[in-house]
């Protein structure tokens, strides 16, 4: 498993596609500032239409183009015309997925809608930016993230066996290629992600992923990385803007919160399996990351 794969799997990564959008005329719809640890996506089927960020910034989407807001930002979705006020669309149940129409049936916007749930505590989303705008022709035609919205489009036009399933699992696949194009279109020079391209520091940090439970010291990670360990805290900090410490921290408690949601540990083999020898030590840095105790935050996952 290389790092991003980590950081993916430490963020517990869950998709969901939620609704069909079929909009006519000019019209516009808000949408509110999310949860922590939900991000809507939307992926334009055909037509185009603008997006508007809570800074006032307007992005342009046609039909291919998809939209991730890591951090759940507020916006409001315009018909390319004119501006209007927004427009409670009109909820039709029918097939697979709910639609949310405006105007006529011939619409001239047609767009999937959907969230990615996942830990809000993620070291991968906070290091992403306020939003992911993949154009359509980033890539070729017959590449996976193209074909991949070919088969969702399918999906969500079909009544198939098991189509609710099958979009969810597809949409969680979707994440994956949204981050991949954008780091190969953007490389990795964003929060913590500039770490693994940092020639000297990666290694370091890699190593961290790869074992979060050991007794990690400056020196060793220094040697690592093949520094000083003054040049190594002061560049460390300098790249990632926390010391290594806070992001083992991070790591740590993410690798704790999974375990707690996909295994039966007692809270004693979690402590021991995210580096902490004392079950209390670990309870208290837990409780001080996510507002609660370990075992409470079980029972409510």
């Amino acid at each position: 498993m290389n790092s991003i794969d980590k950081l993916i799997s430490l963020a517990n990564v869950r998709g969901s596609l939620d609704l069909r959008c079929q909009f006519q005329g000019d019209w516009a719809l808000e949408h509110e500032q999310e949860a922590l640890g939900k991000a809507p996506y939307h992926v334009v089927l055909s037509g185009e239409c603008r997006v508007e960020l809570p800074d006032g910034q307007r992005l342009s989407m046609r039909a291919g183009d998809v939209l991730l807001l890591p951090s759940g930002a507020a916006h409001v979705l315009h018909s390319p015309g004119k501006d209007v006020a927004p427009t409670p669309p009109k909820r039709i149940s029918a097939g697979v997925l709910p639609i949310h129409r405006i105007g006529g049936m011939s619409a001239d916007l047609d767009m999937l809608c959907g969230c990615f749930h996942f830990n809000r505590t993620s070291l991968l989303f906070a290091s992403l930016p306020e939003y992911l705008l993949i154009p359509s022709g980033v890539f070729p035609a017959d590449g996976p993230l193209p074909s991949l919205v070919d088969m969702l489009r399918g999906e969500a036009d079909g009544d198939q066996i098991g189509a609710r399933f099958l979009l969810d699992a597809l949409s969680q696949g979707l994440f994956t290629l949204i981050l991949r194009a954008y780091l190969v279109s953007h490389g990795q020079d964003i929060g913590t992600l500039a770490l693994l391209s940092d020639k000297r520091l990666g290694p370091a940090w890699q190593a961290m992923l790869a074992n979060p439970a050991h007794e990690w010291t400056i020196q060793n990670l220094a040697e690592i990385a093949c520094m000083s360990r003054a040049s190594f805290m002061r560049t460390f900090v300098r790249v990632a803007g926390v010391s290594p410490w806070v992001l083992l921290t991070q790591v740590r408690m993410e690798l704790a919160f999974s375990l707690l949601s996909h295994s039966h540990l007692g809270l004693k083999d979690i402590a021991l399996q995210v580096g902490y020898q004392s079950q209390a030590a670990f309870s208290k840095k837990f409780k001080e990351v996510y507002g609660a105790p370990p075992g409470r935050v079980r029972r409510e996952i």
